[in-house]
């Protein structure tokens, strides 16, 4: 559809809906009340008090001020209808002004008056993060599976929370064991993994299953990919499952201690002590070592932007565009770094309450957290919006 065509579509809907309105006994009288507009991650967060009968109708455009009548006029024209507070808008571009105004109808009505416009500009997320109320427990994971959040940390604590743009209560679990839960992967089966080798599942973030590992080292973190649960831990230990109920040993070719494992593209990386990079391309049953150049203690890697990103000790930052050549890239921290994701940008967290961003891995820039918890755990959330959780029970939001 031609831009002309989609112009002609947007303000013929927006006259159909204002016609005749004042003469509609049935149309709402008055504009939508507690309407407001915030920015996200290339999508706004619309929320508004809505009443019984009623269907909102979002008109929105990149212009510095709308009205329903002239929003059509405007570069990315759009109706969101029906809308229902809270309504999450993607798909917007950041740095760009989007304005926003909302009406009602009621049962086929005309639209009723509609509400003064609203401008905001979306950015990228992890530059700005807001605290929730401490969770009873120091907390080193954090995931999303089965419509929730799923946080693992010391003690065999598990906490939950709903997956919505707006739910921000935790609500504890029970997990089964007393271990410290230091990894979780939410694909498939929700896997956490802990000291002394524990290992437990679950298909519903409700029950789980203790398995039995074939270790007693410390497990540190999990994957999964190439169709293959692999979880890393003390003394260069590799336990793999496809299934996760049955777990093997496997070879890794180092006595270092693993810390983290990632899917990265099609190949499984695990990092660890003394800078120890390796990587799996058959799901986790054979390790290739690679020279990483650093004796840090690594924690974490992502992969994004074309680019490899691995974080540790010391504000250890390492790059790169394969997986056989690192080089160092410029820290703003000395703090360890504990872990690192890629959804917009790069985003890293670590102790003290560290946060940093990067949109292309190299050149990186330290955010504001407002904790000084030691940030243990990171995920990428569901509304385009970055979680942390840590020490204390730190859990923070970035939009």
């Amino acid at each position: 559809m031609n831009r002309l065509i989609q112009r002609a579509l947007v303000l013929a809907t927006a006259a159909l809906l204002s016609a005749c309105g004042v003469n509609d006994d049935d149309a709402p009288r008055t504009a939508p009340t507690g309407f407001a507009v915030s920015a996200g991650d290339g999508s706004v967060l619309v929320t508004w008090d809505m009443e019984p009968g009623l269907t909102y109708w979002i008109f929105s455009a990149a212009a510095p001020a709308i009205t329903r009548e002239n929003y059509g006029q405007f570069a990315a024209a759009r109706i969101t209808q029906p809308a229902t507070s809270p309504q999450l808008i993607a798909g917007l571009a950041n740095g760009t002004t989007y304005s926003f105004v909302i009406n009602a109808s009621r049962g086929g009505s005309p639209g009723g008056p509609a509400t003064a416009s609203i401008a905001v500009v979306p950015r990228l997320a992890g530059g700005v993060w807001t605290a929730g109320t401490p969770l009873a427990a120091d907390l080193n994971a954090i995931g999303f599976g089965v419509g929730r959040y799923l946080a693992v940390g010391a003690g065999g604590a598990l906490f939950t929370r709903g997956g919505g743009v707006l739910d921000t209560a935790w609500t504890a679990g029970t997990s089964g064991t007393s271990a410290s839960l230091n990894g979780l992967v939410t694909a498939g089966l929700m896997v956490a993994v802990g000291d002394a080798g524990t290992i437990l599942t679950s298909s519903d973030a409700v029950t789980w299953t203790a398995r039995a590992s074939g270790t007693g080292e410390r497990l540190n973190a999990v994957a999964f990919g190439l169709l293959a649960y692999v979880a890393v831990g003390d003394n260069g230990t590799i336990v793999r499952s496809t299934d996760a109920l049955t777990w093997n040993t496997v070879a890794s070719g180092t006595a270092n201690a693993l810390h983290g494992v990632a899917l990265l593209g099609g190949t499984l990386v695990a990092v660890g002590a003394n800078g120890t990079v390796l990587s799996s391309a058959d799901g986790g049953s054979t390790w290739t070592a690679a020279v990483s150049g650093t004796s840090a203690t690594l924690r974490a890697a992502a992969l994004g932007a074309g680019r490899y990103v691995i974080v540790g000790d010391g504000g250890t930052i390492l790059t790169g565009t394969d997986l056989a050549a690192w080089s160092a890239a410029a820290s703003p921290t000395l703090r360890d770094l504990r872990r690192v994701v890629f959804g917009s940008q790069f985003v890293a967290v670590g102790a003290g309450g560290t946060a940093l961003t990067s949109v292309d891995g190299l050149a990186w820039i330290a955010a504001s957290t407002g904790t000084t918890a030691d940030l243990r755990g990171l995920a990428r959330g569901v509304a385009l919006d970055y979680l942390a959780v840590g020490s204390g029970g730190a859990n923070l939001v970035s939009r």
